[in-house]
């Protein structure tokens, strides 16, 4: 029963965990060129791994930039990923694709396209 209660407390704990996560893709168009900033927000001092996937389909055909890597989170629980820019026109379609983990388990993601 007392390895059951452990069991249950750590499933709670760690779905607890995930909720305290939150993620800003920091995408912004100026001047032509997709910027890509994005920040997370979670428990001071947590480290997580992330992944950023940038596409733009226009006339001059398709391209793909992905970026990966760790980031700890500051004392005041926020942290500042990676950030790339790609040249964009008006009639591009893009898509970002920004994912934070915690080991192999997603804790936030969110997704920006445009034209949605």
């Amino acid at each position: 029963m007392r390895s059951l209660i452990s069991v249950l407390l750590v499933a709670v704990s760690a779905g607890a965990f995930a909720a305290d996560f939150r993620l800003d893709p920091g995408a912004t168009v100026s001047d032509g060129t997709l910027k890509v900033e994005p920040r997370v927000e979670g428990p001071a001092g947590a480290s997580v791994r992330y992944e950023i996937r940038t596409t733009r389909e226009g006339a001059a055909g398709t391209s793909n930039s992905s970026q990966s890597g760790n980031a700890r989170l500051g004392d005041d629980g926020a942290a500042k990923l990676a950030s790339t820019s790609i040249s964009v026109s008006p009639r591009d379609r893009y898509r970002v694709q920004v994912r934070v983990l915690d080991g192999n388990r997603v804790v936030a993601e969110e997704e920006v396209r445009y034209p949605n």
